[in-house]
């Protein structure tokens, strides 16, 4: 029964340091550029072992050469040495020299490593802020902010422990452990055999604390993300909690997920302080063993007291590096969860992507096609467009009518390919729009969202975030079309002026008209519109159609709108029903056929129903 005990003992232990090495290979891509670096580190490693080695022989020469005469000096040594007083002198030098050295040493050594360490950092998060701007809406749309947030920070800096400080500490303590071992077997190998005597005991307790403590770090980590997103859902939308008084509601949400982290935090703590006993129990029963065996051999002369002391002592370095192993042993731990947290972001594959054979787009005339599109964002929900089709000319307005949740906005999605059609095919100029790379593709449509995004960044930068290379003339010129130039010079700084996040410091009307004045100076052949004039009082909604009749001339333009001046001004309406096109035609053309358009249409002029 035991035999099998310490078989699936050492089965745990090999299956951990498994996954510690599939995990590592993940990462060592990010430290071949430090190769010259951790070479380094090594050497200088080893030389602070050496001197840590060093540390106890002055205090043996004291003993056996000053206190007592157990020994007589080495022939090599000067015969002046003789003179106890000098000798005695030479060894408190060699005292002062050796902690110097070693202390020296491990300053060089710990700066090496945090310069590697954040140099690694910075090269992680890079590949990491990548991979989530390479990745699409869907996989956006089902991870929390917040958890993708944890991942890109603070499991970077668990994974740099393990990269750096946790391969270099248990490095460093079995090179101790070794070189000790060697000293110890040279100096007495009984003694050394009757303290290894503990070993199997040290292995049969890092085997069984390992595996709850990664259990309950994997749930600290995931309690972590989802404390980030609490607090990221509430911080964005500050103004919602605020205007429905549910600060205590999100209050107790975030103490929900805080306690949980709390929980599995203590009793990871609770595993660390039972392993850091036994631990102790053991190492102190190896020292007690030694030290009364030893004891009886320099009562018979077999050893010197010298050696003893050397002996001793490190056993007692000896519990350092074990001390040293069993705090990696729980980092480890700590960072492979985070280690398999960042390997799941790096491993997910975007499925919009740029194919094998894609080529950059051409200058479009802007004539727009959907043939037979059918398109669900998750199959268990069902179809948002069905076998969906039809054919915009270029340079024509569109609008796009229909309920909520009729696919108005999905066909507007895949036409700039944050999605794919599961069936059908969207075409630009006759061609699929997969043909093209996805950056040359979106370079060519600009977007108007219903609620603008615009950036913690002055005015003209935010105008000019489709367009950075835009000179400070072109970003004044389309404000003006856009009717933001006269509000813009009277803030503090004019052009210059920082905006709050999100824009919070502007009203909705000129946060719009920014916006329009973003997508003027980004002049694509293709515009979309969601909802332009939703939430602007009169005056705002006014300056806003004006904007946008300059906006559209000459480019293909999609606009998502109930607002009846927009949709009568337009080439060409799409009524959408149920995933699909129910009616187009123009406006008077629809309202004479009284169908769908013609009945939203008299709901709508009647106040019946809201745009």
């Amino acid at each position: 029964m035991r035999y099998h005990i310490w078989v699936g003992r050492w089965n745990e232990l090999g299956a951990g340091l498994r996954r510690t090495r599939e995990t590592l290979s993940y990462f060592t891509p990010f430290l071949k550029p430090r190769r010259k670096g951790l070479l380094l580190a090594l050497a200088v490693l080893m030389l602070e072992t050496a001197t840590s080695l060093a540390q106890p022989w002055p205090l043996a020469l004291a003993i056996d050469y000053v206190l007592t005469d157990n020994k007589r000096l080495p022939a090599f040594l000067p015969g002046f040495l003789a003179d106890k007083a000098l000798l005695l002198a030479g060894i408190a030098f060699l005292i002062v020299l050796i902690f110097t050295v070693t202390r020296s040493v491990a300053s060089f050594r710990r700066y090496l490593l945090q310069r590697l360490g954040q140099e690694t950092v910075f090269d992680m998060r890079d590949a990491l802020y990548a991979k989530v701007h390479a990745l699409g809406l869907d996989y956006h749309g089902k991870k929390r902010t917040g958890d993708t947030i944890t991942r890109v920070t603070s499991d970077v800096k668990e994974v740099r422990s393990l990269l750096v400080d946790s391969v270099v500490e248990v490095l460093s303590s079995f090179m101790i452990l070794l070189g000790m071992l060697v000293v110890m077997l040279w100096l007495n190998w009984q003694l050394t055999l009757l303290a290894l005597v503990t070993v199997p005991f040290l292995f049969l307790a890092v085997s069984r604390y390992r595996r709850s403590l990664v259990e309950r770090m994997r749930v600290v980590r995931t309690r972590e993300g989802a404390i980030a997103s609490v607090m990221q859902e509430a911080i964005t939308g500050i103004r919602a909690v605020k205007l429905f008084a549910r600060e205590d509601d999100e209050m107790e949400r975030f103490r929900v997920e805080s306690r949980e982290s709390l929980r599995a935090s203590v009793d990871s703590a609770v595993i660390e302080a039972k392993f850091s006993t036994v631990l102790g129990v053991v190492g102190g029963l190896g020292t007690a063993l030694v030290t009364y065996f030893g004891a009886r051999q320099v009562l018979s002369g077999a050893l010197s007291l010298g050696d003893l002391t050397v002996f001793v002592a490190y056993l007692g370095l000896f519990l350092s590096p074990l001390w040293a192993l069993s705090r990696q042993v729980n980092q480890i731990g700590k960072s492979l969860v985070s280690g398999e947290r960042i390997i799941e972001l790096l491993n997910a594959e975007p499925t919009v992507k740029d194919l094998p054979d894609a080529r950059p787009a051409p200058a479009f005339d802007g004539r727009v096609t959907f043939e037979n599109v059918g398109f669900a964002y998750e199959e268990e929900a069902g179809k948002v467009l069905r076998g969906m089709s039809f054919d915009v000319e270029g340079g024509s307005r569109v609008a796009l009518v229909g309920v909520s949740g009729a696919g108005k906005t999905t066909v507007t999605s895949l036409i700039a390919r944050l999605y794919d059609p599961q069936e059908g095919s969207v075409l630009i100029d006759g061609e699929d729009v997969r043909e093209f790379t996805l950056k040359s593709l979106r370079d060519s449509i600009t977007f108007v969202p219903q609620d603008p995004m615009l950036f913690r960044a002055t005015v003209a930068e935010n105008i000019a975030y489709g367009r950075p290379g835009a000179s400070r003339e072109e970003i004044e010129a389309v404000a003006e079309l856009a009717g933001a130039d006269d509000f813009v010079r009277e803030l503090p700084e004019g052009y210059d002026t920082l905006l709050s996040e999100r824009g919070e410091s502007l009203s909705g009307g000129q946060r719009q008209r920014i916006s329009i004045a973003r997508a003027m100076l980004r002049d694509t052949p293709i515009l979309i519109l969601d909802e332009p004039q939703s939430g602007l009082d009169a005056e705002a909604a006014a300056a806003v159609e004006e904007s946008w009749r300059v906006l559209t001339e000459g480019r293909t333009t999609f606009v998502i709108a109930h607002e009846l001046r927009l949709v009568r001004s337009v080439d060409q309406i799409l009524v959408i029903e149920d995933g699909r096109v129910a009616e187009s035609g123009a406006h008077e053309e629809l309202i004479s056929s009284g169908g769908l358009y013609a009945r939203l249409y008299s709901l709508q002029e009647r106040d019946l129903v809201q745009p």
